[in-house]
């Protein structure tokens, strides 16, 4: 029985982080990415050959300074929430945070890797092991905020039901 309650209380804490119990359909959405995003980095790096879906942008002084201006953006962004402890905005710059991370980390700026890993098949193309196991309990994850999103969207009258 201890079990059990210690389930429902790691479930209580889950949607509330994730939904606020259901009623923030945009904080699921952004857990939704966040975990995509995670599961697509795993994948990027522990899968051969998952860099034949990425294009590459070459270096040039262009993109050095776009990627400066916007990494300068960033980090302004963080210092001004850190001095003004403006808590509104820290989902969102967890959320540019993950997102320029993926972008630093894969390269991938055309999102090519990550649409391919939102495909639901390529899971044949995995070996099963560790990382297979992984990808499978993030899918699982991911699966249970559709349904989160989906609840909190007819909680919200923003889906009727008929």
């Amino acid at each position: 029985m201890a079990n059990n309650s210690k389930l429902k209380t790691v479930k209580h804490g889950f949607d509330k982080i994730t939904s606020a119990h259901s009623t923030n359909w945009k904080l699921v959405f952004v857990w939704i990415i966040v975990f995509e995003i995670i599961a697509s980095l795993i994948e990027f790096f522990y899968i051969e050959n998952s860099s034949q879906y990425t294009i590459k942008i070459e270096h040039t002084l262009t993109t050095e300074i776009i990627l400066g201006i916007l990494v300068t953006l960033f980090i302004w962004f963080c210092i001004y929430n850190i001095i003004f402890t403006n808590r509104v905005y820290i989902n969102r710059l967890l959320f540019i945070g993950v997102i320029a991370s993926y972008f630093i980390l894969t390269g991938d700026f055309t999102l090519g890797f990550l649409l391919q890993n939102l495909n639901p098949l390529h899971f044949f193309d995995l070996e099963f092991g560790l990382i297979f196991i992984i990808e499978i309990v993030l899918k699982l994850v991911i699966l249970y905020l559709i349904y989160q999103f989906i609840k909190t969207l007819k909680n919200n009258n923003i889906i009727k039901d008929n």
